[in-house]
């Protein structure tokens, strides 16, 4: 009896373990390439804070329970989970802007203080990761494609706008708006 009891006090450690605070999902895209590879495996914090850079897992969808969706595939129906980099949190201020003929950057004017933002991020191992310009076409500026400074877009309450690091090869928050919070599994 004391054996049953042990396997199933640790089943049920590791079923709680992995609703409420860590998963692991594997990344099915080459949207995030080359900071995660398609087929690698990536933890994922249910409490990480999330911000500015941060990359995170959500749904593409409603599901009835991120939670119980990303842990055992329950209730996810016919949504996927994704992986892309948050570039801006509710209230920002997004448009495109050309640096020099042909080139074009991201910028984003912060909610919190109102200062005017590129984009510069690290992996975990504290390298620089380096993103490929943004194209100025539908296709790949999306619903930036009109936004300037003087009229941006702006990130919806309670969501968040995301975008792959492999900019001309990801389906993220230019095509789709933002990711609304209830749909985030948590931070890579």
């Amino acid at each position: 009896h004391i054996i049953l009891t042990a396997i199933l006090a640790l089943l049920l450690c590791f079923v709680v373990l992995k609703i409420f605070f860590i998963t692991w999902v594997q990344v099915r895209q080459t949207s995030m390439y080359p900071t995660y590879d398609d087929g690698e495996t990536v933890f994922v914090n249910r409490f990480g804070g999330m911000s500015r850079g941060t990359v995170i897992v959500f749904y593409d969808s409603d599901v009835f329970s991120p939670q119980l969706a990303s842990a055992f595939g329950w209730f996810s129906g016919d949504a996927q989970l994704l992986i892309k980099r948050v570039v801006a949190t509710e209230g920002d201020k997004l448009w495109i802007e050309e640096t020099e003929p042909g080139e074009y950057v991201l910028r984003i004017s912060c909610a919190d203080t109102g200062k005017v933002i590129g984009e510069e991020y690290f992996d975990a191992d504290g390298n620089r990761v380096e993103l490929a310009p943004i194209t100025l076409k539908p296709d790949t500026a999306g619903v930036l494609f009109d936004a300037t400074r003087w009229d941006p877009y702006v990130v919806g309450e309670d969501s968040v706008f995301v975008i792959g690091d492999n900019r001309n090869g990801s389906v993220d928050s230019r095509t789709f708006g933002d990711v609304p919070l209830s749909r985030v599994v948590g931070t890579v």
